[in-house]
């Protein structure tokens, strides 16, 4: 069936979203409000969005007014800015989310300072001079509803001080969980795991519900959770998806042999230890897959201990020459090496109310998609919605069944989803809800 027309009721609304991440080029956290927006817009929507600095090229394709807002210096960035001083060029030289800490007390106290000076999170100097651009939108724009998406979850207060006494309806949408729940694991988190944020950020996230219009989440776990939660709060879920704009075109030529690859980053439970395990089993097994250049190609960041763990299970399974390590790589490139692999890798151990957005990307080209997760987390449940695999971290064997059953299969052809995951099919959910917000004859003061 398709999707109803997002713009054939009513007359036509305004919406202002706040975000700090914005662009089908940008990170990651920019695509989801990117690919709602652009067709929201080609209906009857008009659409502001309130950014920080956006991307090198301009999004002009989405279709949307984005009005970029740099963030002020804070603190925290001169005491990050002293460290790499004193660690040296050793440090500078390492691509990673956080940097190597001293040990015992040093260390906890070093976490606690480093949490304070950043607290909520990355949007801290953003907050004050978003808030302050975001009022004067809303004043000259008057749109009818706001929604604040995150992480950064700052991005909710600068709509809490944009909208007090403006009439504007306020949603907030959760990318990830803000406060929780979150699993044990994200306890060694460098910020999330410290006493600093488990005391604060609850507090700022019931504060922050309590003057919202509602909460979007994307997963039916969080969804259910927060429900739970803040039984008096609205909690709807609007899922994820992929811009089918934004995907490269099938590649013609894929890589030699059983091409695998992981693009993105390595952090808190995400592991690839067990894929790389895997094929290590598989090649032992397969020779002529080894003549025929079987490689797995890894792109993106690492956190220290994560990329040291890699490169230990690269060396105790014994496929070094099987390993590409690529680094991070612009949006475009990485999907071109995705296009390009017979499957793709999700990670997503810990996390068991996330899906990452990776998933919809490579489901969406056609390439055949493996998601590492619990057999009952969000991915894997999303996973096998969409027709992708799904294995335990632990099943290794499982694992290396799924690349020999790609080797032997040997097709070229692309499989298909069944299901929209698209944002043209998403945007309607997203119209009736913000419709339904507003009554008829609402307009801001």
């Amino acid at each position: 069936m398709s999707p109803p027309d997002v713009g054939a009721r009513g007359p036509a609304r305004k919406l202002l979203v706040i975000t700090y991440c914005f662009g089908s080029n940008g990170p990651i956290g920019g695509l989801r409000w990117a690919g709602i927006t652009k067709y929201l817009a080609r209906s009857d929507w008009q659409v502001r969005v309130l950014t920080a600095p956006l991307p090198d090229a301009p999004d002009a394709a989405i279709g949307v007014r984005a009005d970029q807002c740099p963030r002020f210096p804070t603190l925290g960035d001169g005491y990050r800015s002293l460290r790499r001083l004193v660690q040296g060029p050793a440090y500078r030289g390492v691509r990673a989310a956080t940097p190597p800490a001293p040990p015992g007390r040093l260390r906890w106290l070093e976490r606690e300072v480093s949490a304070l000076l950043a607290f909520p999170d990355e949007g801290r100097g953003w907050v004050l001079r978003a808030a302050w651009n975001a009022r004067r939108i809303i004043r000259r724009f008057q749109p009818e509803v706001v929604v604040s998406s995150g992480p950064p979850h700052s991005a909710h207060l600068v709509a809490a001080l944009s909208t007090i006494g403006s009439g504007v309806r306020w949603w907030i949408d959760l990318r990830d969980p803000w406060a929780g729940p979150l699993p044990g694991i994200w306890r060694s988190h460098f910020r999330v795991g410290t006493r600093t944020f488990r005391a604060l950020s609850p507090r700022l996230e019931r504060l922050t519900f309590r003057l919202a219009h509602g909460v979007i989440a994307n997963t039916d776990g969080l969804t259910a959770a927060l429900a739970e939660k803040y039984p008096g709060l609205r909690v709807v879920r609007v899922p994820n998806g992929v811009d089918p704009e934004c995907l490269p075109v099938p590649a013609p030529h894929r890589y030699p042999g059983l091409g695998i690859v992981y693009a993105g980053t390595l952090y808190t439970g995400r592991d690839l230890g067990p894929v790389v395990r895997a094929l290590g089993m598989f090649l032992e097994r397969h020779r002529e897959a080894v003549q025929a250049g079987s490689q797995i190609r890894v792109a993106g960041e690492a956190e220290p201990g994560h990329a040291r763990a890699f490169y230990d299970a690269v060396a105790a399974a014994a496929v070094g020459p099987y390993v590409e390590v690529l680094g991070p790589l612009p949006r475009d490139q990485a999907l071109g090496v995705v296009s390009r692999s017979r499957l793709a890798v999700v990670l997503a151990q810990e996390q068991e109310h996330q899906i990452p957005a990776k998933l919809y990307e490579s489901v969406g080209m056609g390439v055949p998609t493996l998601v590492i997760a619990p057999e009952d987390s969000a991915a894997a449940v999303e996973g096998r919605r969409v027709g992708a695999l799904v294995r335990d971290g632990a099943d290794v064997e499982g694992i290396a069944c799924v690349l020999e059953r790609l080797w032997r299969n040997g097709s070229s052809e692309r499989p298909t989803c069944s299901v929209p995951i698209t944002y043209d099919a998403i945007a309607p959910l997203v119209d009736r809800l913000l419709r339904d917000t507003v009554p008829p004859d609402a307009r801001p003061s």
